[in-house]
């Protein structure tokens, strides 16, 4: 049945084809790429050498020009490919790649990405540590300087704007203790097999953008926690295929995705009571696309999208409240301890900045 003939019961319920079955305490990696052969030597080389013995990797190809496909057959045939003719987007190609795997554990990876040795070992440690949790988070640091964090779990906001926990900031060893958070972020992620089996898997209208938070509020409605491991460390160069954070693309998918997380996510007594902070955020992300890149169009292009996306979207939202196992008093908690998180986050990086600069006027 074609996603466009879906209800949001049936997308949801795609879990049911995932095999149940699998090999205990084996990890499936799976790697979206397109057009990244530049990218692949380093992600694969890393994965090849962790210490964790029990590691498959699947690569989801979505259609690249650039030799990828031939690369990967030539210098990696520990690989199982998985190939699309075209771009079907983040979502679609993890999905194939989850579906297609046999680990207990799934591993997202970004192909713009190098994991230090045991990163896959401490993951699977914290897996064993945290029953509670069908997700894990870890430290990912910029690609290009490895004093900088990239983002240390997914953060949102009660307006519906999302997040990266400490982007930007100084490694200082303020993350250096396992916690508690919303989410992890996709691009570098540890899921229990039984997750999917339970919520479902990535929702493959979201292209890419929002689709590690959307299942990140699905779990955590479900009653699935998500822990920080500090000691796995990633290295990440981040919109390393779609681009800028300001692109065209980047910024349509996110405004269009922003609207669908809150219609799908948000209950109804929260989105009431959020409806300032609501107009407030997406308000806000709109002025900053505008300053700095100029693309109102785009965003305007998103939002439309998710208008038309609503009867679905409403039908998702359905589907998830009959999973919902926890109370809205604990989803409120979460949601407010990530926006802190983010607030706290930005109010650091900006004191560092004017603090950069006072030092740089004397």
């Amino acid at each position: 049945m074609p996603v466009s003939e879906r209800t949001g019961e049936q997308v949801l319920s795609d879990s049911e084809s995932l095999p149940s079955q699998c090999v205990k305490n084996l990890v499936t990696v799976v790697i979206p790429t397109w057009n990244g052969k530049r990218f692949l030597t380093g992600v694969l080389d890393s994965i090849a050498i962790q210490t964790y013995p029990q590691v498959e990797v699947i690569v989801v190809d979505n259609g690249s020009k650039d030799g990828s496909v031939e690369f990967m057959r030539e210098n990696y045939p520990f690989v199982k490919l998985a190939l699309y003719e075209k771009n079907t987007g983040f979502a679609v190609a993890v999905n194939r790649g989850i579906r297609e795997s046999t680990g207990e554990f799934i591993a997202l990876i970004n192909n713009d990405t190098v994991l230090e040795a045991n990163f896959i070992e401490e993951l699977v440690k914290g897996m064993h540590e945290h029953p509670e949790c069908g997700s894990l988070g870890c430290k990912m640091l910029a690609y290009d300087d490895h004093t900088l964090l990239d983002g240390v779990g997914d953060g949102y906001r009660r307006g519906g704007l999302p997040g990266r926990i400490g982007h930007r900031e100084k490694d200082t060893g303020l993350f250096d203790e396992g916690r508690y958070i919303l989410g992890a972020c996709g691009g570098a992620a540890l899921y229990r097999r039984s997750l999917f089996l339970d919520i479902g898997l990535f929702d493959d209208d979201y292209f890419a953008y929002l689709e590690d938070v959307d299942i990140a509020l699905r779990a955590q409605s479900a009653g699935y926690k998500c822990f920080y491991i500090p000691t796995a460390r990633i290295y990440h160069l981040g919109c390393g295929t779609t681009g800028s954070g300001y692109s065209p693309l980047v910024v349509k998918l996110s405004a269009q995705n922003n609207w669908n997380t809150i219609v799908k996510n948000i209950p109804m007594p929260l989105l009431i009571k959020w409806l300032w902070e609501i107009f407030f955020w997406q308000g806000y992300y709109l002025a900053v696309v505008c300053v700095r890149g100029g693309q109102v169009l785009p965003w305007i292009q998103g939002s439309l999208k998710a208008l038309m996306f609503l009867p679905r979207m409403l039908g998702k939202r359905a589907a998830i409240n009959k999973k919902r196992k926890v109370t809205l008093k604990y989803f409120e908690e979460v949601i407010v301890q990530s926006e802190n998180d983010l607030s706290a986050a930005r109010e650091r990086l900006y004191k560092n900045k004017e603090t950069e600069t006072s030092s740089g006027r004397k």
